[in-house]
């Protein structure tokens, strides 16, 4: 018989309590940053950031390094009554990491949700979706038959992007080198 799950109540722990699990294996680059900072600067905290008992954090790494660069001195956690390195808290770091990869995305009506994003609030609320303009446009290219989008210059066009233009095809010469005789 399975264990009954925990429920937990967030906490405000100080971030310079929280240590990062020195076995976590993702690292959150620079753009992935930033857009959790935009996220919770527009919506605050949503995500559960999960820690030890010593307050090693399982889950939220991205979150509470993205607090840290916002100056952020408190942030809600939950507190599993683990060890940081029991085969539970391991269970809970990796599926934290890996369980989101299992998911199936149905990236046309992705691309649906985002240019509402982008009709009603503008393509600067893109921050914090994880998408930037370049990338959906790039999203739309791949969702969309040729015969509804041929090209970058169309998918962005129907995503309403503010700057887009046309751009002119070039012609880019090669030049081989000349066998010298």
């Amino acid at each position: 018989m399975a264990e009954k799950a925990q429920t937990f109540v967030a906490q405000m722990v100080k971030v310079e309590d929280l240590k990062p699990h020195p076995r976590n294996y993702q690292q959150h680059p620079e753009y992935q940053l930033r857009h959790i900072q935009k996220s919770i600067e527009s919506h605050g905290f949503y995500r559960n950031v999960v820690v030890a008992k010593d307050l090693t954090i399982l889950a939220g790494h991205g979150v509470i390094e993205a607090a840290t660069r916002m100056g952020l001195d408190e942030v809600p956690v939950h507190i599993v009554d683990v060890e940081p390195n029991d085969a539970k808290a391991l269970q809970i770091l990796t599926g934290d990491n890996e369980i989101n990869n299992l998911a199936v995305v149905n990236d046309r009506m992705l691309t649906e949700l985002l240019k509402e994003i982008i009709d009603t609030a503008g393509t600067e609320e893109l921050a914090g979706t994880g998408f930037d303009e370049a990338q959906l446009t790039s999203l739309v290219m791949i969702t969309r038959p040729a015969a509804e989008i041929k090209d970058k210059d169309e998918a962005a066009e129907w995503l309403g992007m503010p700057n887009w233009e046309p751009k002119p095809e070039t012609l880019k010469v090669i030049e081989i080198g000349r066998a010298h005789v």
